[in-house]
Formats: structure tokens, C-alpha cells, sequence
């Protein structure tokens, strides 16, 4: 068995295969925010290396989202494509929640921030209990001050210390006592992280037709919000 994973939520693009084993095959871009030239490539240059070709694989995965909405567009549409020509079965998958597989023997709070800029952050809160993946705190995007309250929650009940990823760490890590941040390497969203949690979902029960596969973004882009912001404004000055 064979599931292909992307990942383009973040600054680099990624691909990555996992067997039923476990065993993992990865490719990064080296590039940044260049999602839309690199991950076909990128997919067709790992296919190669494990001497594969894509009618080859048993199924697709896709980080769905929270990220960058451009990156998460790109990253769904290329697998729906992909699943879509190829006749495999496509499975979206969290893409806070695969943090947890980047450090898969963490002992404290796996804490994945982004940031959501207007003072909000994506985050949610989980831990491991052997093999078993917890959730602390609800996937989300929270205004810092509040996020922070509710992480200080988390870590006073659990007694356990915060492992922070993700690209909010340099603007807000400071602002967690007692936190932690993952060795940089292991910061950002990885497609091998996301394979291992596909392997982790894969059933039939959470497979769904290429169609229903869609962005996970946890809030309006900035652009909608404007407009529904300015229509609502012009339908007070018309009442």
C-alpha cells in the first residue's frame, strides 16, 4: 500500500509517500511560496525515485488547511486533479493535527501557531498517550490574548509544558510561559507528518468523492471579509 501526501499550507511546498509499513519518501521545495511551479515536479521527481508512477499508489492525502489560503487552494486542487484523472481514492487531512507526527515522541503539549495576522492565530492543542493522538483544545483561529488564557489552561489541568511549531512562533512564542519551540527543522508543516497521519485516517469511511475534498480555512479570506464588510455598509445607508 502506498498513499501519496501534499502539503502546501506553508512556505514550502512538499511531497511524500508512505507504505502500510510506515516507511516514508519526502521531497521539499527549496523554494518558498512557489507551491504552484514546484509540486507537480516535486511529485512526479518522488514517483520516480521509489519507481513508482501514480496509477501505482492506493490513494492521495492533502493537508486541507488552516495555512496560507493560496497554499491550500493549490495544494486541494492539484490532489483533486490528481485523483480525479487517476482514479484514486483522496482523503483531506488536518493540517494542526499533523504537527503532532512531526515529533511523534513528544512527552509535552504539541501547540501548533500560525499566524492568522489581525491579531489571531490558528492553533489547537494536543498530546500524546502512547499511540493514541489527544485533543486538548479545539482546532481554531483565536485572538492571542485569548488563546493564550486557554493554552495556560491547558498546561495548568494537564500539568504538562507547551512544544510549539509553526511559523507564529517568532512573532508570539515569547508570550507562552514556560513554552517550548520544536527544533526549527521540525517548525513547519511537513508532507511526511501529514502522510503519517493519512495512514492513521485511511479507511473507507473517511475517503470522500474528489469533489467534497475542500480547503479547511477557519476564517474568511481578507478579501471576502472586505466585501461582505462593505455590502453590509452599503445596505445600512440604502435601509
Amino acid at each position: 500500500m502506498y498513499i501519496l501526501a501534499i502539503e502546501t499550507t506553508g512556505p514550502q511546498a512538499s511531497a511524500a509517500l508512505i507504505n502500510h509499513k510506515g516507511q516514508v519518501w519526502e521531497e521539499i521545495s527549496e523554494r518558498t511560496l512557489s507551491h504552484l511551479q514546484n509540486l507537480i515536479p516535486m511529485v512526479d521527481t518522488l514517483l520516480q525515485k521509489c519507481g513508482l508512477k501514480i496509477n501505482d499508489i492506493d490513494g492521495i492525502a492533502v493537508s486541507e488547511g488552516p495555512g496560507s489560503f493560496t497554499g491550500i487552494r493549490i495544494g486541494v486542487s492539484t490532489a483533486r486533479a490528481l485523483a480525479q484523472t487517476s482514479g484514486k481514492p483522496l482523503m483531506g487531512v488536518p493540517t494542526l493535527r499533523a504537527f503532532a507526527f512531526n515529533l511523534a515522541d513528544c512527552k509535552d503539549l504539541i501547540c501548533p501557531i500560525f499566524d492568522a495576522r489581525r491579531d489571531q492565530v490558528y492553533s489547537g492543542i494536543y498530546h500524546w498517550e502512547g499511540t493514541k493522538l489527544v485533543q486538548d483544545l479545539e482546532d481554531g483561529a483565536y485572538d492571542v490574548p485569548e488563546f493564550v488564557q486557554k493554552a495556560a489552561d491547558v498546561c495548568r489541568r494537564s500539568g504538562k509544558s507547551l512544544m510549539l511549531f509553526g511559523d507564529g512562533i517568532k512573532k508570539y512564542g515569547h508570550l507562552f510561559e514556560g513554552a517550548k519551540s520544536a527544533p526549527e527543522e521540525l517548525q513547519l508543516q511537513r508532507a511526511s507528518s501529514a502522510a503519517k497521519l493519512a495512514l492513521t485516517l485511511w479507511d473507507p469511511e473517511n475517503i470522500r468523492p474528489f469533489q467534497e475534498v475542500k480547503p479547511v480555512y477557519l476564517r474568511q479570506a481578507e478579501a471576502q471579509r472586505k466585501l461582505e464588510e462593505r455590502l453590509a455598509m452599503e445596505a445600512e445607508k440604502n435601509d
